[in-house]
């Protein structure tokens, strides 16, 4: 049987048709060339049913009475690319067929390639924005792809709507930055499609020989238009969630401040011959006036002041960053019960993730901040490397400050606990730190499951009572 090829006759046998090629072997008679004919592959119609045929072979085969040999027969269908059964093409010799009609087959050959939907619809306007400190520059395009306007608005919030406030919906790109948390929400209510790119994605804006403004728009514009998830879409918080989160931000600011102070004052007393005492920073201050002598107390007393005023501020921002866990954010209750983790990381982490319906997987938390080990392998090299330190810098660092105390010896038995310990006694040079990081990962998932799903937490979950 031949598969996908239609079989024809010519009224002629001795008569060779246009598009048609006689091939005629040398071992053969005068008899045999005029009754054998060979069809050269030709494009068939295209139908409905089979969009994707490949074009095929006919092969016109002679009757057993000729007296051809079946072994000489075989040898012309090899040399013709039509292959099948010897007897089935015999029976079909006797079905007459006029030129040019094709016989469906009763098996025909499978596509190899796959239907692609086309798009539909064109994409409407298009609009990248270049955002700037004081004047954001941006590019039009048409359906068509063509720029149709180029310009630039105030950075402001009546630059925004005095702009944007009288189009249509359109899709608008931009990218991630300063101004844009604001500026895309904004946008957001007047009716538009925001798409704010990630930064990271953007090398060939930001490594380009010929960057500007207008020509970064146009970029952001036509990579918006061809396919959004080029950009690598981020979710920005809201501008409400941003305010909490500058709360916490300023008391980060304020800590650092205190911790090169204190740095400061020990480094500023050795020269002199002092050594400064051992002590927290709470009673830093007090420590400090009681056993510097005079001349060093009259230099150093502003600085050891300043570092006691802070110490105030900062318990001030914990009792708000309290009173917020207690009212606004009553979602973090549930997170701080898990040992090691305060009211500091738990409102932090709500904050920076934004929504608990951002992530499909608990476990894709751990990677986007930065805690799973970057990989290279190529062939049969696979070396073991740190972790990608992606996502936000303050989170993760407050998760890597808990996972310490739950391997530290102030920290209470748990499944995680025990977990991490193991880790830990493997040995090796960088056992505990990568012990740490590892509880540091496992406290990123625990806390997104127990957010999602509002359930107390279990120390010992797993673990057979």
């Amino acid at each position: 049987m031949v598969h996908g090829s239609p079989y024809r006759t010519l009224k002629q046998p001795g008569v060779t048709h246009p598009g048609l090629v006689q091939k005629v072997s040398p071992s053969t008679t005068r008899k045999k060339q005029n009754l054998i004919a060979i069809i050269q592959p030709k494009p068939l119609s295209v139908s409905a049913k089979s969009p994707l045929r490949s074009p095929t072979t006919a092969l016109e085969l002679p009757s057993r009475k000729v007296g051809i040999s079946d072994e000489w027969l075989r040898g012309s269908c090899r040399k013709t690319g039509v292959f099948g059964n010897l007897d089935e093409l015999y029976d079909k010799w006797d079905e007459q067929v006029s030129l040019g009609e094709t016989i469906a087959m009763k098996n025909p050959r499978q596509h190899l390639i796959a239907e692609v939907p086309r798009r539909s619809s064109k994409v409407g306007m298009t609009i990248g924005i270049d955002l700037g400190d004081v004047w954001s520059h941006y590019c039009t395009l048409n359906e068509d792809g063509e720029v149709v306007d180029r310009g630039r608005f105030r950075t402001s919030p009546s630059g925004v709507e005095k702009w944007f406030a009288d189009l249509p919906p359109v899709r608008i790109a931009m990218e991630a930055g300063t101004h844009s948390i604001w500026i895309s929400e904004q946008l957001q209510e007047l009716g538009h499609e925001v798409i704010v790119a990630n930064v990271c994605e953007l090398r060939a804006i930001s490594h380009s020989d010929r960057k500007s403004d207008q020509v970064d728009a146009e970029k952001l514009a036509r990579y918006a238009r061809l396919d959004p998830k080029i950009l690598r879409p981020i979710a920005h918080r809201t501008v409400a969630q941003q305010e909490a989160l500058t709360l916490i931000r300023a008391r980060n600011l304020i800590v650092r401040l205190r911790t090169a102070a204190v740095n400061a004052v020990r480094g500023l007393a050795k020269p002199c011959g002092y050594r400064l005492p051992a002590s927290s920073t709470l009673c830093f201050a007090k420590r400090c006036v009681a056993v510097l002598p005079p001349g060093l107390t009259q230099a150093l007393g502003p600085v050891l002041e300043q570092i006691a005023e802070m110490t105030k501020k900062i318990k001030h921002y914990d009792r708000l960053i309290k009173r917020l866990t207690e009212t606004e954010y009553r979602e973090t209750q549930a997170l701080i019960q898990v040992y090691g983790v305060g009211q500091l990381t738990a409102l932090t982490y709500v904050l920076t993730l934004g929504s608990k319906e951002r992530f499909q997987r608990s476990r894709d938390v751990g990677c986007y901040l930065g805690l799973r080990p970057k990989r290279s392998q190529s062939g049969d090299r696979d070396p073991q490397l740190g972790i990608t330190k992606a996502g936000n810098i303050y989170l993760r660092t407050l998760l890597v400050g808990c996972a310490n105390h739950v391997l530290g010896p102030h920290g209470r038995d748990s499944t995680l606990r025990r977990w991490g310990l193991h880790l830990a006694s493997r040995g090796g040079k960088q056992s505990r730190n990568r012990a740490i990081v590892a509880v540091a990962r496992k406290l990123a998932v625990l806390l997104h499951r127990i957010w999602i799903t509002q359930e107390p937490y279990i120390p010992f979950y797993g673990v057979a009572a």
